[in-house]
């Protein structure tokens, strides 16, 4: 018999129908993804077969003639390896004693699902049985052996009328005499999988008590399954309804698995409440010019001090290899040191405490004067240079003297402060420059390829690695605001986000080539030319958003 592939990952071997599957995802995956424009998409009837516990969910389109994964094929030409791959592909499927073609692509119906319904403990997943080691954390050994212990189960939905073609494929494909469970005919693989035909689905999984579990929820329906799970269905009701596939990951349920499995539950129960109920759903989808990722965040605390309208893509060169938007940064610290301290780790409290009250002594400056730096909109600016790019940190302030001052203060501070950490290094002097606008800078040369350059421009603090990169962020021949294929990726944007990332992927690649990495790989050279760009932002509120557009062409 045919050797099947294996879920990476997990045991499981997946019977032809979903090894066909598989195999078929990961293209289809690779090439496309995101969300249509409407919205409100439902569970599909494979969750119908899910236990309602199950933490985490992914389902696929199998309809392999809809417009989905149409589209998908259709991106996926773009790209000079894909006859060669799917070539392979159809060999692979067509070979041994099934065939894809004739045998299991009749068979298929909309969807396929594979869920975890339940995942190891946090203790099987870090070294705290280890003497090595002074505190717990997870070791990439320990995680690949948890991997092996989680319970997954698959589902994939038939075509009416098929179930008696389905159980013939899986009693030509197992052999033997298959076993009953709850009257349900199950097939064995050997010591691999298992498989039955189930109420219009086929369902598979490592054991025969994981397909049980599948089986008595389906029989048991409503809330017995994720399909009748007021957390999932709200969750998956906030994507788009057309969609090459949705995933859902019950965060809540993770951490109190895992903060009860490892013994700290009470240390850090406030923590703990304020993520109980977190939800994460995103779907992708296939769309004429590229991929779309989109998802939801639900029952997460809220931060909304870190939302702004973004007017800095102003000042981001068109031609720039990166830009990261992002707002508020103090006030996002100030979060996170709260959040450290709900843990009740207090020896890392005390130390960021005891930090934060010599900085004025190191510095120079107030802690009051580094927020005033750092509580409006801020962007990061990877800028083309030669022979390396250059990096500007723009920060908007309220007052520009001020800034100024604050940045003035911190210059004259930078030799103690290397002689205090760095016993013996010597620094050259710093230099006044002429940056845009005749705005007075000053820069730190390091080293020939960058060093420190800082100038106020306005309401504007910049910080560069050099002069040269400083001037193209001031004043930008082309600003990024008004490139068609920024403003395209971007016209759903709402007007209100908590993080703007664009990456010009043509720029990034010639980087990349410069730097001789694809020096010995010409054909991933080729592929790797058809992305163009990638642009990505999240939302906040109370159901934060994120949003990622991968935009593919010639």
């Amino acid at each position: 018999m045919r050797r099947l592939p294996t879920i990476p990952g997990g045991r499981t071997r997946l019977l032809p129908i979903a090894a066909g599957m598989a195999a078929a995802s990961l293209i289809a995956t690779g090439c496309g993804g995101g969300g249509a424009e409407s919205t409100g998409a439902s569970a599909a009837s494979v969750a119908g077969f899910v236990p309602a516990s199950s933490p985490m969910y992914m389902e696929v389109s199998t309809d392999l003639d809809g417009p989905q994964w149409t589209q998908v094929d259709t991106l996926a030409k773009t790209f000079p390896a894909y006859p060669d791959m799917r070539a392979e592909l159809q060999k692979d499927l067509t070979g041994g004693d099934v065939n894809f073609e004739t045998d299991v692509k009749p068979l298929l119906g909309d969807r396929a699902a594979v869920a975890a319904i339940e995942l190891p403990s946090a203790g099987s997943v870090t070294n705290s049985g280890s003497s090595s080691s002074t505190m717990p954390g997870v070791t990439p050994q320990a995680a690949a052996a948890a991997a092996e212990d989680a319970k997954v189960i698959g589902v994939v939905d038939l075509a009416d009328g098929k179930e008696a073609d389905a159980e013939a494929l899986l009693a030509k494909q197992a052999g033997g005499t298959p076993t009953t469970v709850n009257g349900v005919k199950v097939y064995r693989e050997g010591d691999d999988s298992v498989a039955a035909v189930v109420d219009g689905a086929i369902l598979f999984a490592d054991d025969e008590a994981d397909l049980k579990a599948a089986i008595d929820a389906h029989a048991a329906g409503g809330d017995r399954t994720l399909a009748g799970n007021d957390r999932f269905t709200e969750a998956i009701g906030k994507l788009p309804s057309d969609t090459f596939a949705q995933f859902y990951v019950d965060s809540g349920a993770l951490v109190k698995q895992q903060i009860a499995d490892s013994g700290d539950g009470a240390q850090n129960l406030d923590a703990l409440t304020k993520l109980a109920d977190a939800r994460v759903a995103a779907s992708v989808a296939a769309e004429p010019d590229g991929v779309r990722l989109k998802g939801v965040i639900l029952g997460s605390p809220e931060n909304p001090d870190s939302e702004f309208t973004p007017k800095l893509d102003e000042k981001v060169p068109a031609d720039a290899i990166a830009y990261a938007g992002f707002a508020n940064l103090q006030s996002q610290v100030a979060t996170a040191l709260k959040q450290i301290e709900a843990t009740g780790e207090s020896g890392v409290t005390g130390q960021l405490q005891a930090g934060a009250a010599q900085l004025p002594a190191l510095l120079g400056v107030t802690i009051d004067d580094l927020k005033a730096l750092t509580t409006k909109e801020h962007a990061v600016v990877v800028t083309k240079g030669t022979p390396m790019p250059g990096a500007v940190l723009a920060l908007e302030v309220e007052d520009g003297a001020r800034a100024q001052n604050t940045l003035d203060t911190l210059r004259e501070k930078v030799p103690a402060l290397a002689a205090q950490f760095s016993p013996g290094t010597t620094l050259p002097a710093w230099r006044q420059v002429t940056l845009e606008g005749a705005v007075k800078g000053w820069d730190l040369p390091v080293s020939p390829t960058g060093g420190v350059t800082y100038g106020v421009d306005g309401n504007l603090a910049l910080v560069g690695t050099s002069p040269g990169a400083v001037r193209a962020v001031q004043r930008p021949v082309q600003p990024l605001s008004q490139l068609a294929e920024f403003t395209d990726a971007t016209a759903d944007m709402p007007e209100k986000v908590t993080g703007l990332m664009w990456i010009n992927a043509g720029e990034a690649l010639r980087l990349a080539e410069a730097s001789g990495a694809y020096a010995n790989d010409a054909a991933a050279l080729a592929n790797a030319r058809k992305v163009k760009s990638v642009v990505a932002w999240s939302t906040g509120g109370q159901e934060p958003t994120f949003e990622v557009f991968v935009r593919i062409g010639d």
